[in-house]
């Protein structure tokens, strides 16, 4: 399902190798305390944490996997007596396990301001000032598909210098757009290719009919659903909802515009309130499997995985041909880092529907995962074929390409990415480290001058151009772009190597 300014182009833009070197360089160096919040799957979790002893080396590091429940993280941690020497700490399962009222710890008055916050945040911006005070270690909590960059944003007072957050999309958050859907008939397909213009011609035609009809009408639910589906393709999920309301207030016990609802609120990133809508719709008609699907990936962007998996196979119980949720399940899968199951219900998906596109582009997501890039790149292809036109599927065939060291065909790949979207500094950065890995450093100067272009702000940009102006031998113009660089990121600690051996190199100790 497609619709205008969806959450795949926003997340496409976002690139985890940049987001991991930006951490692992803050983590290189750090000797006092901070808190750093991690936002990614339990897989991708495991991966920073093995990455990051490799790349930082010289710190000691540890884990603390919570598996209990626990009232008080301060309390908890000075009991680990074997942790205190740590440099860097890893967290994870804090979201699952910490237990009790922010207010029996409050000692500054917030506990009415922190009642909308989750609650393992709350309990650390409480004893955060506690921690720092004993101990000397960088906390680093991983928190699967929790929004904690909106609850930072929106509470900003309440974190020092030492607190920052990174996010690590998941193959769930891109695909996201193809998973929910909206039932309301097939002509909502046709509603999402046409234009702005032509969807509100329609959108006054359908208003002219639901204004014609009577108020309490089994037509007029009806005409407003599709209102609804043509407003969603338009994304003006807003306005979907209250389509759907007008639609409840004529019959509350009606499914589909609970349903309907619950997509408008999926796609406009409320899922909790979602799953609500879904059990509403659920309770009206038991086998409404495309509720389960659907409350399944709600269920799933929550990082509430057993459950979304539960959802899904309930879908499949009442249509066992049901392909969107055999592929639900490859997504979740996929985050949970079974790549072979996902693989499996993936090809599933793809038995009965072979034109699913999500199947295809999971099923690569996960051989690139286990290492199998040729199979990836196969499998991208097979998603290209019918999905000529995707700017995510040549980005990802690109990455692909470049982690089996096919680089000539990686560059290619960029450059379809990039003419679907010539705004990408990612695709633009990308393309130009590969170009020096090819030794071709003028044109990987050009690409990271595309990138800067578009983002002069993006600090890695002016780094890699700097690495391929040394590879030329410019050395003093490489000094400058890591100048540029360190003066936007001045915490990464290989900006000041690279420059020390540029100086190096022209002579200067």
């Amino acid at each position: 399902m497609q619709h205008t300014g969806n959450a795949w182009d926003k997340d496409a833009l976002k690139n985890p190798e940049a987001e991991y070197q930006t951490l692992v360089g803050l983590l290189r160096n750090k000797q006092d305390f901070g808190m750093l919040f991690v936002r990614c799957s339990p897989a991708e979790g495991e991966q920073i944490i093995k990455r990051t002893r490799a790349d930082a080396a010289s710190q000691k590091i540890n884990i603390l996997r919570l598996d209990r429940p626990i009232a008080d993280f301060h309390e908890m941690f000075v009991g680990e007596i074997g942790l205190h020497d740590t440099n860097i700490l890893f967290v994870t399962g804090i979201e699952e396990f910490l237990e009790g009222q922010v207010h029996e710890l409050d000692d500054r008055g917030l506990g009415e301001k922190l009642t909308h916050v989750p609650r393992p945040l709350a309990h650390l911006i409480l004893l955060q000032s506690k921690l720092k005070e004993n101990f000397s270690i960088c906390f680093v909590f991983l928190l699967p598909l929790f929004a904690l960059k909106f609850f930072i944003d929106s509470y900003p007072e309440f974190f020092g210098d030492a607190v920052e957050v990174f996010e690590f999309p998941t193959d769930m958050e891109l695909m996201r757009q193809e998973t929910f859907r909206w039932v309301s008939d097939d002509r909502y397909e046709a509603y999402a290719k046409i234009s702005e213009e032509d969807r509100d011609r329609k959108y006054d035609d359908l208003q002219k009919l639901i204004e014609a009809q009577p108020l309490i009408s089994e037509r007029r639910i009806e005409l407003l659903l599709e209102q609804g589906g043509l407003l969603v393709a338009g994304n003006r999920c807003q306005e979907a909802i209250a389509n759907c309301d007008r639609a409840l207030a004529i019959r509350d016990n009606n499914h589909l515009a609970w349903y309907n609802r619950a997509v408008a609120l999926d796609l406009s990133s409320h899922h909790e309130e979602a799953v609500q809508n879904y059990h509403q719709a659920i309770s009206y008609q038991e086998d409404f499997y495309a509720a389960w699907h659907n409350l399944g990936t709600s269920l799933s962007m929550l990082g509430r995985y057993e459950e979304a998996i539960n959802s899904y196979n309930t879908a499949l119980k009442h249509k066992p041909d049901y392909y969107y949720s055999y592929g639900g399940k490859g997504l979740v899968c996929g985050v949970l880092g079974k790549y072979e199951e996902a693989i499996d219900y993936c090809e599933k998906a793809l038995a009965i529907r072979p034109d699913y596109v999500q199947g295809w582009f999971s099923r690569a997501y996960a051989l690139e995962s286990i290492g199998r890039y040729d199979e990836a790149v196969a499998s991208y292809d097979r998603a290209l074929e019918y999905k000529p036109h995707d700017h995510q599927i040549w980005y990802s065939r690109a990455k692909a390409l470049e982690q089996w060291g096919n680089y000539t065909e990686a560059v290619a790949s960029y450059d379809k990415a990039l003419e679907l979207r010539p705004d990408d500094y990612y695709a633009w950065n990308n393309r130009g480290l590969v170009l020096s890995k090819l030794e071709l450093y003028e044109d990987a100067i050009a690409s990271h001058d595309r990138a800067l272009e578009i983002n002069p702000d993006d600090h890695f940009a002016w780094y890699n151009r700097g690495n391929a102006l040394s590879g030329l031998g410019l050395l003093e113009e490489a000094i400058a772009a890591y100048d540029q660089a360190i003066q936007i990121s001045p915490q990464e600690p290989q900006f000041l190597q690279n420059r020390k051996i540029a100086l190096r190199r022209l002579g200067f100790e």
